[in-house]
């Protein structure tokens, strides 16, 4: 045994190495993952089953089940990787007539901001002819603020009576009203490229072609990447789905229609009568029965649409456990083993994406098993740690090099253990409950633009993570105890030398899901992107200075100058860039010794520079975005530098800010009582006070103030409780002084 583990290592690690140049070797790499993956399983299946006890009988079974489950995924996955061959592009060009498009934007509640934004970037898609292109705006809010909108940019808004199937009835809808030859259907969130039609169309001049589909990405981090300080280190937990499954299940026509990004034929749709309806993921199922009925499908794997991800832990769980849900429920309404019209590799490729659901069971198993025998003498896994190591050993190095590989080195077994194990939880309830309760749970949309200026912690969301962390320090003392006292504590000394080591890769993966639910503070509600933009800086008066643009969004930018001591110079202020012009208030400022840097807040955005900034920042492919290197990403790095930079501030914060401290004092009425307040600082814009009074995220409530004849009206846009104490920032509304 010993020597069959030195060939095994030695081999993996010339084939890893050859792997990366030669498919050959890449090849010859999945074979051994799935072959020493295997050859474990062979052997812990017929010689670490435990038989001392009746529940170690069961734990050990529950156990292996879930291993052999994980294999059946990995098989599936090296499959899908076995091949490298790459789809021939085709463009706009190719088309010899150029059909109509109709573009459906999906809408419920999003935020006004997030539509307009949407709207100008659907309207600067290029296309040869404009007028073969209509936008809907299908909005199952019915809103009368959306279709003002609307109205105002010259699109389709289009509403209906009830909100019957979800986002597949709003979409079946708008089918009903509109008669292009091409339907896109875009999320309100997912902003298209102006290349969009271009990279795409020209797929259609295949016949077969029946939907094309791009990838999602994400112009924002994830709670993973943002909540960690790992921006730079770790990837979008969604990119490798997005980017590197969907490019290899389109070799088996198999590509999975994602809700958005995607172009269809009407033809397509109507032979399979519209968007399928019944269950939460009405995407999925529809490409499934299309591609049931032979067309045949493409994913074009360039980021032709941006978008926002979760922004908080609370709304990624919510996402998951509606994809989880709609899976199962795709199972149980259609029957995909016999499900007519689908290969073979379709069949498995759409079973093994609904089994991958079931991933919170099988984490879950893995973290309960070795606290059941630390705690409690309950054996799942009964062998000597020597034998094990034999095996495991080529089985878990096979799996970290294999994934390594196929990732291009952006993505590690431990990361995804990460991701799941956070998840789990959630996860497992979600698919247990799916598959063996009738109660359907309420659709959700994910918020969108969220915006705080609080440290929070996601209790609820992490509880059972919290309570596995503390059974493992209570193990962990045990086992210590052992070592101290062994009359008190007895282990199998064999068996407890896999379980501390099962332990600690757990407690590891435990506490940064745990430090995932400790969400960052998120000052903008938008993202900033960086630019490098030369521009003019005005105070509307006589001042003038030459800026540079260091980021910019289409509520505000930061710039740079080589001027100083500018906080009494600046207030409101124009700022050309491009010849656009853009009018706002200077928020806050940096002032150097020869330079200084600005945040400026936009107030009047005029349309032609609206569309400039969605043009610059959103609508213009940006390669060195799209593919950025990412740094270092183990887990232990990741874990201690969220440590050094978790404050109670970001740096962004500890500007020097152009509000002014102040030591006024006023009072105000609430409900019948005048309660005395504290200026702490001042703007142009808006106080922040200190009183004893409870102030609500909302409220208006009038400042009297000294050498103010009459109340200055504010809104609270903030507020911190302390020790009887509010803190609050607010807005000033309306001043009659």
């Amino acid at each position: 045994m010993f020597l069959y583990t030195i060939i095994s290592l030695f081999l993996l690690i010339i084939f890893y190495l050859a792997g990366q140049k030669s498919t050959l070797f890449k090849k010859g790499t999945i074979i051994l993952f799935l072959f020493f993956n295997l050859i474990y399983l062979g052997w812990r299946t017929f010689y670490t089953v435990p038989s001392i006890s009746i529940l170690s009988v069961l734990a050990g079974i529950l156990l292996l089940l879930t291993e052999w489950g994980g294999f059946l995924q990995s098989f599936v996955f090296g499959i899908l990787f076995w091949t490298d061959t790459k789809r021939n592009k085709k463009w706009l060009a190719d088309l010899e007539i150029l059909p109509t498009v109709d573009i459906f934007v999906a809408t419920y509640n999003e935020p006004l901001d997030l539509l307009k934004r949407m709207i100008v970037a659907c309207q600067l898609i290029d296309y040869p002819d404009k007028h073969l292109v209509k936008i809907y705006i299908c909005d199952d809010g019915n809103r009368d603020e959306v279709r003002a909108l609307c109205q105002k940019y010259g699109v389709i808004h289009v509403t209906r009576s009830d909100n019957k199937h979800a986002k597949a009835g709003n979409l079946n809808h708008a089918l009903t009203v509109s008669n292009g030859e091409v339907v896109v259907t875009l999320d309100a969130d997912m902003i298209p490229r102006k290349n969009f039609l271009q990279k795409t169309m020209g797929y259609f001049s295949d016949e077969r072609v029946g939907f094309i589909q791009a990838p999602q990405a994400f112009f924002n981090d994830d709670p993973f990447q943002f909540n960690l300080f790992a921006e730079e280190r770790i990837i979008n937990e969604q990119d490798f789905f997005m980017r590197k499954l969907e490019e290899k299940k389109d070799h088996y026509n198999a590509t999975m229609y994602i809700g958005s990004n995607a172009l269809f034929k009407r033809t397509t749709l109507d032979s399979v009568n519209g968007f399928a309806t019944g269950v939460i993921t009405e995407d999925m199922a529809t490409g499934m029965l299309i591609q049931a009925k032979g067309w045949e499908t493409v994913f074009v794997n360039e980021v032709l649409a941006v978008g926002l991800a979760p922004e908080t832990y609370k709304d990624l769980i919510k996402q998951r456990d509606r994809w989880c849900r709609g899976n199962i429920q795709v199972m149980k309404k259609w029957n995909i083993f016999t499900l007519k019209g689908l290969s073979w590799m379709q069949k498995l490729l759409y079973i093994d994406g609904i089994h991958y659901w079931f991933f919170g069971v099988y984490k879950m198993i893995f973290l309960f098993a070795p606290l059941l025998y630390l705690l409690f003498h309950i054996y799942s896994l009964q062998a000597s740690f020597v034998d094990l190591l034999y095996f495991w050993l080529p089985a878990f190095l096979s799996s970290q090099l294999f994934f390594n590989l196929v990732s291009d080195k952006k993505r590690t077994v431990m990361w995804s253990n990460v991701y799941e194990i956070a998840l789990a939880p959630s996860m497992a309830y979600a698919a247990l409950s799916e598959l063996f309760l009738k109660k359907k749970k309420k659709f959700h949309v994910t918020r969108k633009g969220v915006q705080t200026d609080q440290r929070y912690f996601l209790f609820k969301s992490s509880f059972v993570h919290i309570f596995l962390l503390l059974l493992s320090l209570i193990s962990l003392v045990k086992i210590l105890l052992f070592w101290i006292r062994p009359d008190l504590v007895q282990f199998n000394p064999s068996s407890l030398y896999i379980n501390i080591f099962w332990l600690l890769y757990n407690i590891l993966c435990i506490s940064i899901a745990i430090l995932v639910a400790v969400e960052r503070p998120r000052y903008r509600s938008t993202e900033r992107f960086p630019v490098r933009k030369h521009g003019l800086l005005d105070n509307l008066a006589s001042f003038k200075t030459e800026v540079k643009v260091q980021d910019l969004n289409e509520f505000g930018a930061r710039l740079s100058t080589q001027k100083s001591n500018l906080v009494d110079s600046l207030e409101h202020i124009h700022l050309t860039i491009d010849g656009y012009s853009f009018y706002g208030i200077v928020k806050w400022v940096i002032d150097k010794n020869d330079s200084a840097e600005l945040g400026i807040q936009f107030q009047k955005v005029p349309p032609e520079s609206y569309s400039y900034v969605i043009s610059t920042v959103y609508s213009t492919p940006q390669k060195e975005k799209d593919n950025r290197g990412y740094g270092n990403s183990s887990l232990l790095y990741t874990f201690f530098n969220f440590l050094f930079k978790t404050e109670k501030k970001p740096e962004s914060h500890k500007r020097l800010t152009i509000r002014e401290r102040s030591k006024l004092t006023g009072e105000f009425l609430k409900e019948g009582t005048t309660y005395p307040f504290s200026v702490i600082d001042a703007s142009v814009s808006g106080y922040q006070i200190k009183t004893k009074a409870k102030l609500a995220v909302g409220e208006i409530i009038s400042l009297q103030l000294p050498n103010f004849e009459k109340p200055v009206q504010v809104e609270i846009r903030w507020q911190k409780r302390r020790v009887f104490r509010t803190y609050a920032g607010s807005k000033i509304l309306r001043s009659t002084n």
